[in-house]
């Protein structure tokens, strides 16, 4: 439970991948509302990718696991078979019984935990029995899903019974494996059609992915279903709705798992333990595919334009963020690029980054591994405003977390990286209701890739602009060199004359310096040299700028007319500090000349040094005559 400063709310988070597919979709959605009529608030923690395969890239999106703050949960949601990598799943459930969550597992059965599953088996034999018994069909061929998949063979056993039972031989060329997927199920179907076996009189489908891939393959083949060929399906994806025939399929009644999940998790709130097991049936859905039903040409209208129009909306999303990707390539601050992404994300939502994201030197110290221990809001889009720059602890999720769960139901947290390097995470207020996360998902992959060029721009920017400095220094000494001191000059001058005061320009060369290197040497010289630099420096600290420009000539520029003939005994009174307390066998000497001005030109500034020469000069002569 969340208890704020005013405010207690009841937590359930859900962990999934892939929440843009339909199926994922639907069950979140169902316990989300369910939940919030409840009074529970929902935090979705999900990748756009299904983790499957393990690469660099999905180790990237399986850090928004890592964000989970378990001590604010009542009880925590699972899908394993949407996070496509059991051992993340394990990995989740482990952390949440060290923390005392309870766990709840969608879709599977789950050792320890309350686990929801589908009764698939009995309406998957109906399916088949309707084709071979209701239809009389003898020649029934069979998609499977993946080959060794529990639910996958636990079909293929269901047909071969069925077909035992009506007397019918399995003959195993109308078996094949389509992985679920529809891409490998054309390969199946063109092997059955390329069989010597007679063309069957219905093909059953292990999904409904695959049996629309059937239809339209069979379609481009000037094969009518169900005229010359029943074709199902199994699980009544969203999709089904507009394919033409529509499908005789099954399909789980999703909101009835949501109900059933939130009774469950409120008895839990009110003492009673979860139960060890919530079964869902899979109802039988008769429709078109085998002829049962009639199609009407008016429902295809329809679909088409249902499908036009969604097509159009996924277009005009895409152009936004190409716009999106556009404009950010003209941002150079964090503040340009917050309100370029405040107008091209959802209209709630925050971008969180790592403390250390646009630093050379990353954090060790981490909050479960992924995420320094605070984060920083890029951007916070919120009432068409947005804000930039704010710090608050990560295991808060958001900054001032009362607020938003006072406000908003659900919030969904997504992965921000780069391969596996985690840059931070995405949040968004969603609605159970209507919500388009295939959005949502194309805003993420596009800021993944904006804020990696971002911070790339960065460091370069910031290692152009380290070596235009490094090329405006004296290498010896560290103050400017005659490069730099004229490219910055220029505000100095354009600063005295605004506030009227002009500029005071001296000349300054270190007496004797060979007769130190010849006799001492040039380390000795090359310290003294630096010496002076660090006297001149020291001087100049209230404002005005030293450069060396060669050898042992120095100018140093400072505004203020009235403070030239101070500034020089400051700089003489530093020499002789310096000389009493360096106990070297040589005192550092200089001669100085200086002249003041208002000079409004680079010329005019280069007149005044010249008059500054001649002064240091006249001084060095002067030197030279005492001495001898």
């Amino acid at each position: 439970m969340f208890i704020g400063n005013k405010t207690k709310h009841k937590i359930i988070g859900i962990c999934t991948s892939s929440v843009q597919s339909d199926y994922v979709r639907e069950i979140v959605s169902s316990i989300s509302r369910n939940g919030i009529n409840k009074g529970y608030k929902i935090l979705l923690f999900n990748t756009f990718s299904d983790l499957y395969h393990n690469t660099a890239y999905m180790c990237g999106e399986a850090s928004i696991f890592d964000l989970i703050n378990y001590d604010i949960l009542d009880v925590l949601i699972i899908m394993p078979e949407a996070i496509k990598r059991d051992n993340i799943s394990r990995e989740i459930k482990e952390r949440a019984s060290e923390h005392g969550v309870p766990v709840i597992c969608v879709d599977r059965l789950v050792e320890n935990c309350c686990s929801v599953i589908f009764n698939y088996t009995d309406v998957f034999e109906k399916i088949v029995r309707h084709v071979v018994e209701y239809h009389d069909c003898k020649r029934v061929n069979f998609i499977a899903g993946v080959k060794g998949n529990s639910f996958s063979e636990e079909r293929v056993d269901v047909y071969k019974k069925v077909l035992a039972e009506n007397g019918i031989k399995f003959e195993p060329e109308r078996l094949g494996y389509g992985d679920f997927w529809d891409v490998p199920a054309r390969r199946v179907l063109q092997g059955f059609i390329d069989s010597e076996l007679e063309f069957p009189e219905a093909i059953i489908c292990a999904n409904d992915s695959m049996a629309i891939a059937v239809c339209s393959m069979l379609k481009e083949m000037d094969i009518k279903v169900p005229e010359d060929v029943i074709v199902t399906g199994f699980d009544g994806i969203d999709l089904e709705k507009y394919n033409s025939p529509r499908l005789t399929t099954a399909a789980a009644d999703i909101e009835v798992l949501g109900e059933k999940v939130i009774e469950a998790v409120d008895g839990m709130m009110n003492g009673t333990p979860l139960p060890d097991k919530i079964e869902i049936d899979y109802t039988m859905r008769i429709s078109q595919s085998c002829g049962c039903e009639k199609i009407d040409p008016r429902q295809v209208g329809d679909k088409i334009m249902e499908l036009y129009r969604r097509m159009n909306e996924s277009d005009g999303h895409e152009l936004h963020m190409f716009s999106y990707l556009a404009k950010t390539v003209e941002c150079h601050t964090v503040e340009e690029m917050a309100k370029v992404m405040s107008n091209s994300g959802d209209y709630y939502n925050w971008v969180c980054t790592n403390s250390d994201f646009l630093s050379n030197t990353k954090q060790r110290d981490r909050f479960n591994e992924s995420y320094t221990k605070q984060m920083r809001v890029f951007m916070q889009a919120y009432d068409g405003k947005y804000k930039t720059g704010e710090i608050f602890d990560t295991k808060d999720l958001l900054p001032d977390m009362e607020k938003v769960l006072d406000r908003h139901d659900c919030i969904m947290f997504s992965p921000l990286h780069f391969q596996d390097e985690v840059i931070g995470y995405a949040a968004n207020s969603f609605s159970p209701v209507y919500f388009l996360f295939q959005n949502t998902r194309r805003f993420i992959n596009n800021t993944n890739q904006i804020m990696e060029s971002f911070k790339n721009r960065q460091r370069l920017e910031k290692a152009n602009a380290e070596l235009a400095r490094i090329h405006m220094l004296d290498p010896m000494t560290g103050i400017y060199n005659r490069r730099g001191f004229y490219k910055n000059i220029r505000k100095l001058m354009t600063k005295a004359e605004k506030q009227g005061i002009g500029i005071a320009v001296f000349s300054i060369d270190m007496d004797n310096l060979k007769g130190i290197n010849d006799r001492y040497g040039h380390n000795e010289g090359d310290k003294a040299i630096k010496a002076l630099s660090v006297i001149l420096t020291r001087c100049t600290a209230g404002g005005g700028i030293c450069s060396r420009f060669g050898g042992d000539e120095f100018v140093v520029v400072i505004s203020d007319i009235n403070d030239a003939e101070r500034f020089y005994e400051k700089i003489i009174h530093g020499i002789s500090e310096y000389n009493r307390r360096s106990k070297s066998v040589y005192d550092v000497v200089i001669s100085c000349g200086y002249k003041t001005g208002e000079p409004k030109t680079l010329k005019e500034l280069d007149e005044l040094l010249k008059e500054s020469d001649k002064e240091m000069y006249a001084q060095k002569r002067q030197h030279h005559r005492c001495k001898d």
